[in-house]
């Protein structure tokens, strides 16, 4: 089985200038896979952000 590392995101709503809800997903840390394949590692990259979180296949950076 391939190891799959998770992005953690979180996850907020907010309404775009035409007053439709929108959401806005911050990557704020990541997951990876326990040695013993039972359940994940968490890591976070930030402090007092609270809300929803989302786990996600990793995605590659989009260049600009």
């Amino acid at each position: 089985m391939k190891t799959q590392i998770l992005d953690a995101l979180n996850v907020s709503a907010y309404k775009d200038k035409n007053g439709k809800e929108q959401k806005s997903f911050i990557r704020c840390g990541m997951a990876f896979p326990r040695k013993d394949e039972k359940g994940y590692v968490l890591k976070l990259d930030v402090q007092n952000m609270t809300g929803d979180y989302l786990l996600a296949p990793k995605m590659e950076r989009r260049s600009s």
